[in-house]
């Protein structure tokens, strides 16, 4: 009762040539006898999944043969009968059928084959060439980062530049702006020493007139006193 839980046979008794299926409800590793081969791996022995396969009877199969059946439950084994073909011109007209599209399918791979193996060249000549490029352009990447970088120093060598010539530059207009001021003062001093010399100048003209007019006056008395 214990071996159907893990595995299931659609027939436990087969004729030569027919394909049976074997149901696992768990993964195990399936061992036929060497007249028997799994379909879809055309081996006697496979790791399988939970799942549904298709078993191959040969025709070298004649008898009870038995199937082991290896899961984390132990070792399980179910009986299989094979009886002969009573009709093996079908058997056989089936198998040059299956031959046949062995060998068709075969002339397939083997175009595909040739095809693969073209692109493969054709890959590897363009990865090649890729790999070339992508060499010249880590290069290429390489010498722009080493001119970045240099730039970036310029860069930050210019910018403390800029900054001291804005810092001499705001000492400049300082200074300009001292000397602006004191510019006002001087134009203002000026202006007052120009009004005074103004002033001065007017005094001193009086002061001219008076004395030639004293002189004047002093020379006529001195006249009149030496006339008498």
């Amino acid at each position: 009762m214990i071996l159907f839980l893990i595995a299931l046979l659609s027939a436990t008794t087969a004729v030569q040539g027919d394909v049976i299926n074997l149901t696992l409800t768990e993964p195990a590793q399936v061992v036929l006898d060497e007249c028997m081969y799994f379909e879809n791996t055309l081996t006697s022995t496979a790791n399988l999944s939970a799942g549904e396969y298709a078993i191959k009877v040969t025709h070298s199969c004649y008898g009870s043969y038995f199937i082991e059946i290896k899961s984390a439950k132990g070792l399980e084994t179910i009986q299989v009968k094979v009886e002969k073909d009573n009709e093996p011109e079908n058997s056989l007209v089936e198998l040059d059928n299956q031959i046949l599209n062995l060998k068709k399918e075969i002339l397939q791979l083997e175009n595909r084959n040739s095809y693969l193996q073209n692109l493969v060249e054709t890959l590897n000549s363009i990865n090649v060439e890729l790999y070339d490029r992508i060499k010249e352009y880590v290069e290429k990447n390489r010498d722009l980062k080493s001119q970045v970088s240099k730039l970036s120093l310029m860069a930050e060598n210019c910018s403390k530049v800029v900054e001291n010539l804005k810092g001499l530059l705001k000492s400049k207009n300082e200074t300009i702006t001292v000397l602006e001021s004191e510019n006002v003062q001087l134009k203002a001093r000026i202006s007052s020493l120009n009004q005074s010399l103004t002033a001065a100048s007017s005094y001193s003209e009086i002061f001219r007139t008076l004395f030639f007019t004293t002189l004047a006056f002093l020379v006529g008395s001195l006249f009149a006193i030496l006339r008498r």
